[in-house]
């Protein structure tokens, strides 16, 4: 055997010193690389995270500027159009401002006839079409006792707008007690209705009916008609199915936000957006039944005596706007909602959208009903019209509640479904609490084991221990083979190799411990948030329930009204005439 050649052992020794220091070095510079790589992870992490918040931020401003827009639009265009409402039709006004006054006037007996005339006849100088113009002029004529003007300026006011001006008269003739003349111009007007194409003054009917207004001869004709009418359109399901989407669009609207109450089911049930329709849909009942007792609460004080009453009604039917004004009027309200809405225009097109029947021009009898119950400040109708008109639409109100209630129980999901760790599972009327917490414990221990069983000697370790058998190998073949250098370089990378495989070999037992105490924390962490939102769901079915209940205590509520109750007397008739 060839003597150890001492150069070339220190050759070998520094080579091998130098594999050994090269191999640190890339395992360092491994770790180094790994870190960065999870340290530009990490950054790209919080870049798409802050280009997410920017990207809310900036969505955010530029909404807050369409609104502001929106807004500085509505309130430029509303001006000009009540503008241009002034121009063309605010000599209108001055007419109707001529009506109440020339009755009050005629009260107190303080205005000359001649005064009278003269503004009257001025007006229908300036107000060409107008249908008030020429009734003013008759209602002068006829305080003077000059039958003749009062018969030409009557038929004019007749033949410009029959309806309106039939109401008038009739209201005037009540406001002093003519009660047979009332019933023929009230009469007249009855007989010329369409109930499937009812004009906007019709609520001016309803207000006569509801606050005892109408005289003993018209007051049965009109509640007779209106009872025919009512069961006639009755009748016809598709006229009636109308009304009753509305209301229940209407009540759908008063939904109760389920507010931020609920913080970990909405985390870990993919089921949540469902379960908070549900609830927010069953918080209508209870919604309706406060806002509906609101109108009903206390008693709605007539005016003290028959002028009165039948002065706030003719204001009424002489300020509600006419037909040539309804495009203005109905842009005007198109705006007035975008102001409502701070410039939100989808949330203005659906108000208007659900307001639209208000704003045309003739409408079915049950339609008037729902106006006037729906929207009485914009239909023009008193809050007792308002409460007799509710009473009537009762059924359809109840109806739409009821598809409501019935359409919510039909949305009850059958299971909820729960994700967390990786884990699912449903949740239904059989599943306990117990089994879920054993099954999400269960996955999170089955995970960890998963984890501790990858930590074992293998991949790097085991490659390095098999080297390690190699080279040794390789190195008794060159001793035997004379090779005594390269024996020893074969011996020493065989150390390395071997060292590098026991040393992580020693460590693998204190990763397992860290990986079980980690799936320990994970397992309490997760089941924690498990009951949480178990518990959440508990408090979340019980609220839906007591939220659902309130439908029958409003449905019986609404089936107690009754719209005769609804109707007042007039103060120069006696109780039940």
């Amino acid at each position: 055997m060839n003597s150890i050649n001492i150069p070339q052992l220190g050759a070998l020794t520094k080579a091998v010193n130098d594999v050994t220091a090269a191999t640190v070095e890339l395992h360092r510079r491994q770790e180094v690389l790994q870190g960065s790589i999870d340290h530009v992870a990490a950054t790209q992490d919080r870049t798409r995270n802050e280009l997410h918040e920017l990207r809310a931020v900036f969505d955010e401003y530029a909404r807050r500027d369409e609104l502001r827009h929106n807004l500085q639009v509505a309130h430029t265009e509303i001006v000009e159009v009540r503008q241009k409402l002034d121009t063309e039709y605010g000599h209108f006004r001055e007419v109707r401002r001529l009506a109440t006054g020339t009755l009050q006037a005629l009260d107190v007996g303080i205005v000359s006839h001649g005064t009278m005339r003269g503004l009257s006849e001025e007006l229908m100088l300036l107000t060409p079409g107008y249908w008030l113009a020429p009734a003013l002029v008759a209602l002068a004529a006829w305080i003077r006792d000059d039958p003749d003007l009062a018969g030409k300026a009557l038929a004019e006011a007749v033949r410009r707008d029959n309806d309106k001006a039939s109401l008038f008269f009739a209201l005037v003739l009540r406001r002093h007690q003519r009660d047979a003349a009332t019933a023929r111009w009230v009469r007249q007007y009855i007989a010329r209705q369409d109930p499937s194409r009812l004009s906007r003054e019709f609520v001016v009917v309803l207000d006569a009916v509801s606050t005892g207004a109408l005289g003993v001869q018209a007051k049965p004709l009109v509640l007779d008609q209106l009872s025919e009418w009512y069961d006639r359109l009755c009748a016809d399901r598709a006229v009636v199915d109308r009304q009753v989407e509305r209301w229940t669009r209407m009540l759908d609207g008063l939904r109760t936000p389920i507010g931020p109450r609920y913080q970990v089911l909405p985390s870990i049930s993919p089921t949540w957006p469902q379960l908070k329709d549900l609830y927010e849909g069953a918080t209508v009942h209870g919604r309706a039944e406060e806002l509906f007792r609101g109108i009903f609460t206390g008693p709605v004080p007539p005016p003290g005596d028959l002028h009165q009453r039948v002065d706030a009604i003719l204001d009424g039917l002489v300020t509600n706007f006419d037909a040539e004004e309804a495009p203005l009027r109905h842009k005007e309200a198109r705006l007035q909602s975008i102001i409502d809405a701070d410039g939100d225009k989808t949330a203005a097109a659906k108000a208007m959208a659900q307001a639209d029947p208000v704003h045309e021009q003739t409408t079915d009898f049950l339609t008037v009903l729902s106006n006037s119950a729906l929207y009485a400040a914009e239909s023009g109708a008193s809050p007792g019209t308002q409460r007799f008109a509710i009473a009537l639409a009762k059924g359809w109100i109840v109806e739409g509640a009821g598809r409501l209630e019935a359409a919510n129980v039909a949305a009850e999901p059958k299971a909820v479904a729960l994700s967390l760790e990786g884990w699912t599972a449903q949740v239904d009327g059989r599943t306990s609490e117990q089994a879920l917490v054993a099954g999400l414990a269960a996955h999170v221990d089955a995970e960890t084991e998963r984890a501790v069983r990858a930590v074992r000697f293998a991949g790097p370790m085991l490659g390095a221990a098999v080297g390690a058998g190699v080279l040794t190998f390789i190195a008794l073949l060159a001793a035997l083979g004379g090779g005594v250098g390269f024996a020893v370089l074969c011996l020493v990378g065989a150390l390395v190799l071997g060292g590098w495989s026991a040393w992580e070999a020693r460590a693998l037992p204190a990763r397992r411990d860290e990986i079980r105490r980690q799936g320990e924390r994970r397992r309490a962490a997760a089941v924690g948030r498990l009951r949480g939102g178990i518990a959440e769901l508990v408090d979340l079915r019980g609220e839906w329930q007591r939220e659902l209940a309130g439908a029958a205590r409003f449905r019986e509520y609404m089936e107690r009204l009754d719209g005769a109750a609804f109707v007042a007397q007039a103060p120069d008739q006696r109780r039940g005439a």
